[in-house]
């Protein structure tokens, strides 16, 4: 099985819009980060990082932290785009959606002086998809106080397709299939271009343990993510549940029965597959 892990990078700008992380201390994403990343290095894995675009901007810490964003690319992680200034993204209209993505992801690039492919959306949001049977009302009928919804799923990945990007980690539900039953994750898939990564399990704990325990001998992609300000506390998303978590595993990883890979080489690997199977029907 494959294990995609990503980090949403928040910055002091997310936690200002973030109705659950207004008292979190501005720098902790900081120094989530540098935790994170003697874990990972410890471990020799690579993974993903969701950057807001505007902490990769020179500035004064913490609200600009370029150079940290390139010590996580140095380091051999991804960086990815989560968005550029952590806003709510299913009311914005299509030009200002376009327009959020593409200036994050310029931001990035000049940071890191590489390219940026994915796109992982803050909050999680849209998660009304209803070409996928995944209903949002609350969204759609702007139950959250933040408007009324004008993106999708399938929308945002449409217009991320048109700001340069090839991925993004997406969060919904199958009302269908949890009406009948089916609890099997859903897996990575093509759509309009780009490939959607959905989103498993917070956290490195228990839950996601026992998901990624499920999951062993099969050719399932498991995806499980945290926040950088939330690996200083002992809990779910900690730098230390992500050590356990690694550990766990670590004769599984041996022995070639998991494999920890970046949200990027999980989208090449579905698209390997997908065209894997185009050419196999073709045949």
């Amino acid at each position: 099985m494959k294990l995609a892990i990503s980090f949403d990078y928040d910055s002091p700008e997310g936690f200002r819009r973030s109705f659950g992380m207004r008292d979190v201390s501005r720098d902790a994403d900081q120094r989530g980060t540098d935790l994170l990343l003697g874990v990972l290095s410890d471990h020799g894995v690579r993974v993903t990082f969701g950057v807001v675009g505007r902490a990769a901007q020179d500035g004064e810490a913490p609200e600009h932290c370029p150079g940290q964003v390139r010590a996580i690319h140095a380091a051999g992680h991804e960086v990815a785009s989560h968005s550029m200034r952590h806003l709510f993204l299913p009311p914005l209209r299509s030009e200002e959606l376009f327009e959020e993505a593409d200036a994050s992801r310029r931001a990035l690039e000049d940071c890191i002086g590489a390219p940026v492919r994915g796109f992982i959306p803050p909050f999680n949001r849209p998660m009304h998809f209803p070409q996928r049977r995944a209903f949002s009302f609350s969204e759609t009928l702007g139950l959250h106080g933040r408007g009324r919804g004008r993106q999708s799923v399938g929308s945002m990945l449409r217009i991320l397709g048109e700001a340069g990007y090839e991925w993004s980690r997406v969060s919904f539900e199958d009302k269908l299939a949890r009406l009948m039953g089916i609890s099997k994750p859903t897996q990575p898939f093509l759509y309009g271009g780009l490939t959607a990564i959905p989103l498993h399990c917070t956290g490195f704990a228990e839950a996601g343990k026992a998901l990624v325990r499920r999951s062993l001998g099969t050719d399932m992609v498991i995806a499980l993510y945290g926040h950088p300000s939330q690996a200083l506390e002992e809990r779910e998303q900690s730098a230390g549940a992500l050590d356990r978590l690694l550990k766990t595993f670590r004769s599984e990883r041996r022995e070639g029965r998991l494999e920890v890979l970046t949200m990027g080489e999980v989208a090449d690997w579905t698209r390997a597959k997908e065209g894997e199977g185009v050419r196999a029907n073709a045949g």
